[in-house]
């Protein structure tokens, strides 16, 4: 991780990406955010929006800005909602921190929105235990 990766112009998503992970490896969360802010502004794809939408989440989280975080987690998935992608386990994350807002609502929406995607990924299933913490 030299520092010409802190200096080189950001061109590509994952060059937005390495560089936040860099701010953030470094504890300079706010700069990783900032980072990654400016990545969604970009003329980048669905998947790549939504990715760092999903970045920006987790970021948040980790300084416990949790209305921000869950922001960041919706828009994210409101972008790929009808759309086939992959699981992560940043998807549990996600629920975690809507349950945590009481956003139960929110919670419920789009935990059933990734459990029914059980059907091309089956590693989907693996948020079903998350049905037990939305009241």
């Amino acid at each position: 991780m030299g520092i010409i990766s802190l200096i080189k112009p950001l061109k590509k998503y994952e060059d937005y990406v390495y560089r936040a992970n860099t701010y953030e490896s470094l504890f300079l969360r706010n700069k990783a955010i900032e980072t990654m802010n400016a990545a969604i502004k970009q003329p980048f794809t669905k998947e790549e929006k939504s990715s760092g939408l999903i970045y920006l989440g987790i970021l948040y989280s980790k300084i416990k800005e949790y209305s921000k975080a869950s922001e960041c987690y919706n828009q994210g998935l409101e972008i790929m909602k009808d759309e086939n992608f992959k699981y992560s386990s940043n998807f549990n994350k996600a629920i975690e921190t809507f349950i945590k807002n009481q956003e139960t609502e929110r919670a419920e929406f789009w935990l059933n929105n990734l459990l029914q995607r059980e059907d091309y990924d089956k590693k989907f299933k693996k948020l079903t235990v998350l049905k037990r913490k939305i009241q």
